[in-house]
């Protein structure tokens, strides 16, 4: 596969997550002695799972794409990939602060159900 072919594949993968994130069933989370965990807090952990995961896939495609950019020779497509790159950097900016509020709302969920359990 060429290497516009992947950048090209990857950029609407990027986008597509974008635009329809994949909806993921909660984990199952063992029951306890006051019941079982909320099913919004077993969602909160999946989001912040997914959101972490996507972070992650779009660090390595900045990684990836600066490699290729260094041993680029043809300008036209350097200019391509520095496109990409920018696409990719505000990707992550953007996400990382929804996963920072996502993390959050996930430990104040925490907390609550902690503090449910303590009361048993």
């Amino acid at each position: 596969m060429s290497h516009s072919n992947r950048v090209n594949q990857a950029t609407t993968t990027v986008l597509d997550r974008e635009s329809d994130p994949a909806p993921e069933s909660p984990p199952a989370i063992a029951p306890s002695k006051a019941g079982t965990v909320s099913a919004e807090l077993a969602r909160s952990l999946s989001d912040v799972k997914g959101q972490a995961q996507f972070l992650l896939y779009l660090a390595d495609q900045i990684e990836e794409s600066l490699e290729q950019l260094a041993h680029e020779s043809d300008a036209c497509h350097g200019a391509f990939l520095c496109k990409v790159l920018g696409m990719y950097s505000a990707q992550l900016e953007s996400k990382h602060q929804g996963l920072g509020d996502k993390i959050a709302e996930t430990c104040q969920e925490v907390y609550v159900t902690v503090r449910e359990f303590d009361v048993v």
